[in-house]
């Protein structure tokens, strides 16, 4: 049977959350959710919002069904008076019958006396006057006898017909009373849906305003993301650095200019000695010389153009004489620039020379930061290695050594020793009578039927589904029940930040090379335990739909549809995670160095290395020898049970079992999980039904009871039966909404229903189970009521989808 889309549209469906606080849904209103000031308010506000919506439907829900069930009750009133009414119409008959049988001894005796007329006829005259007297006491006896019946008759009918009458009228008015009232609750009723739906158009339109308003404030914690304190201080810091590196700069500059200056100075104090116009010797500066034949030369040009008007021999001799001077001076100026010139580029030498010292001192910095990184990495890789060489999964280990304990094995030992359970049936009364004998605060009631799905569904699937309203006792279910068998139940909550199987098993942290296993690895692995694997084990995953369960729990859904047990193997890590002890005892030494020489000199250079000695080094080839004889020989540190060092068994005893609400706060579930899983469905509180046998806690090993699930699948009669009512039923499914239900639903319920009737169930009873939780939620979403009514038909065996599909029926109109 393959598995088709349903074409017709899904309705969603909104539940009122059990936490949620009066205080807040009184407060919350748009205005509220509007105003909000940050994003957790928002969040806050709108959640009240939505509750306090949810919980005016939840009441008008509740009205609704206080009047179904008054209509049932005056449905059942008018029942009984039927019933009185039909019991006045027997007693009204059976006085007749009485009145009938007297009246036919009284013919019966007016035809003997005649008889007895007719055979005395020769004796007639002689006793005429004494037959006379007999037959007028006769007469008057038999009117009198039926006289007092007629009347007898006639008074016990004239007062039942009155009481009934009475009666009648008194049920007929308080019937009238509460018709009446029904249909005024029916108004009222009417008028809240029509006030419901219109308050759900304004809360989708309002709802579309909070969803842009929420993008609005996505995008502005974006923004605030962007611009988070830490990328602040980051940005702070860079800045700083630049302020630094731009005061070294302007220092290294100030430096430079300072021994420029000093330079030009030193180059202004170059003196040369000159002789003066009398003939004396004067230290003259190198300013003061240019200057000097600066004003010689304007002098020349000037007296050059006068003297070449003027010529003169004393003129021609004094500029000869100032012409020789000036060429002296001349070449005196070229040898102070000459001198200026070396000392500039000795000024240029020293400030390169000062760069190249600058250049250098950063290099040497940048060495010494080089040096100072790579000793902390080296201390880093120092810390990895020690921690390398330690235990890798700690917790797990634990559980080793926790499982060796004497006080561990004596519980085992203490469970075992006691009564074993014989059957299914025998379980199913066990389990009920231990929860309900009990003491009174801790007492538990659940239904036959209850006990044989949980007990059949673990026959179907390793994976259950516990769910219904809240407070119907499903976390409890698992709980008790494995206390009545000697089980192991241990309880993980699920959280609502689940997003994969990190969040459920664990991660391996590559800063401190530990493996940090979640509580479900660590009971998982302890369930895992050779001495555990005898005793029935339930994991239980408390509200496992907070988060989506295909997310986080991939992994199992996929290896529990291995036919090969000894595939149903979890990967924790990708590499091995055991490691090399720190020690090995002298014994284990000598071994290795008289079997394995090579893996002995590994081994002693790993202790030369650990000591200090830096030329003891050990390649990856040679640890993974080493790794390898170990682990041989048990020596490696780690967790002892798991396989490969990385990965984890699922064993034969462990079961698991998720509770499940329907409320806002929870993700609604697939069909993939649907489909691998059972369905246990506890939708109404279990309610005391009196006689409970005290009982002490008895005992089933996990190949006893697969032994009895083996059996009841094997022995089951009604196979055929079974698949000839699906195949009718998916025959209808295809026929009207176009889906059908694949082989797996038909094995599972085939499987189902032989476990189910060997712990003392019905068949029909069974089949209508699995029709109600597997197979009908297929449909259950659709709006074509005609296909309805035809699904009505085809399944008028089966109570439990009758109210289902009546109560959709119902909804549709």
């Amino acid at each position: 049977m393959a598995s088709k889309k349903n074409k017709s549209n899904k309705r969603p469906v909104n539940q009122t959350s059990a936490t949620q606080k009066p205080e807040q849904k009184a407060e919350a209103t748009m205005e509220t959710v509007v105003a909000s000031a940050t994003e957790a308010e928002f969040e806050k506000n709108k959640e009240s919002l939505i509750e306090k919506f949810m919980d005016e439907i939840d009441q008008l829900e509740k009205d609704k069904v206080i009047a179904e069930k008054a209509v049932e009750d005056a449905k059942t009133r008018s029942g009984e008076l039927r019933k009185k009414m039909d019991d006045l119409t027997a007693e009204k008959d059976k006085l007749q019958n009485e009145y009938d049988e007297i009246e036919v001894k009284y013919l019966e005796a007016v035809e003997t006396i005649e008889a007895v007329a007719a055979k005395t006829e020769e004796t007639v005259n002689v006793a005429k006057e004494k037959a006379s007297t007999i037959t007028g006491e006769a007469e008057e006896v038999a009117k009198s006898i039926r006289d007092a019946v007629e009347k007898e008759r006639a008074e016990t009918l004239l007062k039942a017909a009155e009481e009934a009458r009475e009666a009648y009228k008194a049920q007929t008015e308080d019937l009238k009373r509460q018709i009446d009232d029904i249909a005024a609750r029916e108004k009222a009723l009417h008028e809240a849906q029509t006030k419901l739906d219109k308050e759900r158009q304004d809360f989708d339109f309002d709802k579309e305003a909070l969803d842009d308003l929420r993008m609005h404030v996505q995008k502005l914690k974006e923004r605030y993301t962007s611009a988070s304190p830490a990328r602040i201080e980051a940005l702070e810091l860079e800045l700083l650095d630049a302020k630094n590196k731009y005061a070294m700069l302007l220092e290294k500059y100030e430096s430079l200019a300072s021994k420029l200056n000093e330079t030009q100075v030193l180059l202004d104090t170059v003196k040369t000695e000159l002789e003066d116009s009398n003939g004396g010797k004067k230290l003259v500066s190198m300013r003061q010389i240019v200057t000097s034949m600066q004003e010689f030369k304007d002098k020349y040009e000037r007296l050059a153009t006068v003297y070449s008007k003027y010529p003169d021999d004393g003129s021609i001799a004094a500029l000869e004489e100032r012409a020789q001077r000036a060429e002296r001076l001349e070449r005196e100026n070229n040898a102070l620039e000459q001198e200026r010139n070396r000392y500039r580029e000795e000024a240029v030498a020293a400030r390169n020379a000062s760069k190249e010292l600058e250049v250098v001192r950063q290099e040497v910095e940048a060495t010494n930061a080089l040096n100072e990184h790579l000793l902390q990495e080296l201390e880093s890789h120092k810390t990895a290695l020690e921690s390398r060489t330690g235990d890798t999964c700690p917790s797990l280990s634990k559980v080793d050594i926790e499982a060796e304990e004497t006080e561990f094995a004596k519980d085992i030992a203490l469970r075992i020793q006691r009564t074993e359970i014989a059957s299914l049936q025998e379980m199913v009364q066990h389990v009920k009578n231990y929860a309900g004998s009990r003491k009174k605060e801790e007492q538990l009631f659940y239904t036959d039927k209850d006990i044989r799905a949980f007990l059949a569904g673990m026959a179907v699937s390793r994976l259950i589904i516990l769910q219904g309203m809240s407070g119907t006792g499903k976390s409890s279910l698992p709980r008790i029940f494995s206390e009545a068998i000697s089980g192991f139940n241990r309880l993980i909550p699920v959280e609502s930040s689940w997003r994969d199987r990190n969040e459920l098993l664990g991660y391996y942290n590559d800063f401190n090379k530990k493996f940090n296993a979640k509580s479900f690895t660590i009971e998982l692995y302890r369930s895992t335990k050779s001495r555990c694997q005898v005793i029935p084990t339930f994991i239980v995953l408390d509200e496992m739909n907070l988060a989506r369960i295909e997310y986080y729990f991939s992994d199992f859904l996929a290896i529990l549809q291995e036919p090969d047990h000894e595939k149903w193997l979890i990967e924790l890590v990708s590499s091995d995670m055991r490691t090399l002890p720190m020690e090995l005892l002298e014994e284990v030494k000598q071994k290795m160095k008289k079997d394995e020489p090579t893996v002995f000199s590994i081994w002693e250079k790993i202790e030369r290395s650990r000591q200090g000695d830096l030329k003891a080094e050990t390649s990856d080839e040679e640890k993974e020898l080493l790794t390898s004889y170990l682990a041989k020989l048990g020596r490696l540190t780690g967790a002892k049970d798991l396989i490969d060092g990385r990965k984890i068994k699922v064993t034969d005893n462990i079961w698991f079992i998720g509770t499940a609400n329907q409320d806002e706060s929870t993700f609604e579930i697939s069909d993939k999980v649907y489909d691998r899983a059972q369905i246990v469905s506890l939708n109404r509180k279990g309610v005391s039904e009196g006689n409970y046998k005290a009982t002490e806690k008895k005992y089933v090993s996990v190949t006893a009871l697969q032994d009895m699930f083996s059996s009841a699948i094997t022995g089951f009669k009604s196979k055929d039966e079974v698949e000839t009512r699906l195949e009718e039923l998916d025959d209808t499914l295809m026929e009207n909404f176009d889906i059908s239900f694949g082989n797996r639903i038909v094995t599972q319920t085939i499987d189902f229903a032989a476990v189910f009737t060997a712990a003392g169930g019905k068949l029909t009873d069974a089949i209508d189970y699995q029709i109600s939780t597997k197979i009908l939620r297929k449909v259950i979403s659709s709006d074509d009521g005609d296909a309805f009514l035809e699904l009505l038909d085809a399944t008028k065996d089966y109570p439990e989808t009758q109210r289902l599909i009546n109560k959709r029926i119902k909804d549709l109109r």
